[in-house]
């Protein structure tokens, strides 16, 4: 897709996103990943079974409001972000409630606008991006004990975050032209800035730049020491070591970007999302032993849905397993048992899915008979 700039009127002109010189294109096809590939052996859904977490009536801690993060301990834990009830969910693989981290407020320990978390197995601990803070606390055996809460250097809109080996990883940008003008940045587990790294968006619009950072999904994978990333509208992953430096990228050729329409009228600058049936989205990005997964879904019109300025509905999506150290990949399969869900985690052979087509937010843990 080509960048588009015109003049529409003397108070308006256009820029559709992303330019040609930010689409990447591998050299190598070992590294572009298609989903329409004959011969596949594609993952069993059917034969698993299935406990949820999600009702539409019932007990609040079964009742899920907004679902904005996810994560599990790889140890029996799922933890899920909940931005409608301000507070962190966690539960059993069964899909029993254990216990909550955090409560509504503006306090420390206490979360307003939560936005992003990262677990922290060895020690036991959680960390929780609240609007310009992060929040850090140790499970005990009957609750989460709160260590502190730090203002960040560099906060982030989307909250979008991943720990390993004594540090955690944050995306943002700073859109007033801080010379860390890196997407990724590493912090140690008190908060202290170390560095950062990570090829942003490349245009002359800092605000432009913004907006995809806060559209990017982040994953750490420990067993290798590697942080990988990509961005909603680029059809590409990159993977990066703990230090910032480029080890490989991945292409998505059957990818369809949405347009980022840029535009200017009576001197108001505004972007927003043109969502178009038939596009391509992001549906998450995580790390399993020594694997990246990442998954893609499709968009698709329906009676009464929007093309800008909202969601449409899912039609099919699918999975990738990446090495990450290698960056070399295969596609699996579908990524959910039914159309319109989501794959957010795995742990082995346990999988975990997030879904809206039953009429209300459902989380899916799938594991073998």
């Amino acid at each position: 897709m080509l960048s588009v700039l015109f003049q529409v009127s003397a108070f308006s002109q256009e820029v559709i996103h992303p330019t040609k010189d930010n689409i990447p294109i591998s050299l190598d096809p070992r590294f572009e990943l298609r989903h329409e590939v004959d011969g596949v052996k594609e993952w069993n859904w059917n034969s698993m079974e299935v406990s949820t977490i999600g009702v539409n009536e019932g007990d609040h801690a079964q009742m899920i409001g907004l679902l904005y993060d996810f994560e599990t301990d790889h140890n029996g834990t799922v933890y899920y972000l909940d931005l409608i009830n301000h507070e962190v969910r966690t539960y059993d693989y069964e899909g029993n409630w254990i216990m909550n981290v955090g409560s509504p407020g503006i306090g420390p320990g206490e979360l307003n606008e939560p936005r992003g978390l990262a677990i922290i197995p060895d020690l036991n601990r959680i960390i929780v991006h609240d609007k310009l803070m992060n929040h850090v606390f140790e499970r005990t055996d009957s609750s989460f004990k709160l260590l502190s809460t730090r203002r960040l250097k560099h906060p982030s809109i989307s909250g979008k975050m991943c720990a390993m080996n004594g540090h955690y990883y944050l995306i943002s940008f700073d859109v007033m032209g801080s010379t860390e003008s890196g997407l990724i940045h590493k912090y140690t587990l008190d908060g202290e800035w170390v560095t950062s790294f990570g090829e942003p968006y490349q245009y002359d619009s800092r605000f432009v730049i913004q907006s995809f950072a806060d559209d990017t999904f982040l994953a750490c994978n420990a067993a290798n020491q590697t942080v990988a990333a990509v961005t909603n509208t680029i059809p590409a992953m990159t993977g990066y070591s703990d230090q910032g430096e480029k080890l490989w990228q991945v292409t998505f050729p059957d990818y369809q970007p949405d347009s980022v329409r840029e535009y200017w009228n009576n001197g108001r600058h505004t972007i927003g999302h043109l969502l178009e049936p038939g596009t391509t989205g992001f549906g998450s990005l995580f790390s399993d032993g020594e694997f990246f997964f990442v998954t893609y879904y499709f968009r698709e019109e329906r009676a009464g849905s929007s093309r800008f300025g909202s969601r449409l509905p899912i039609s099919d999506s699918h999975a990738f397993r990446v090495n990450s150290l290698s960056g070399l990949g295969v596609y699996l399969g579908t990524a959910g048992l039914e159309i319109g869900e989501i794959l957010l985690a795995m742990d082995g052979d346990y999988r975990f899915t997030y879904t809206h087509n039953p009429g209300f937010p459902q989380i899916r843990i799938y594991k073998p008979k």
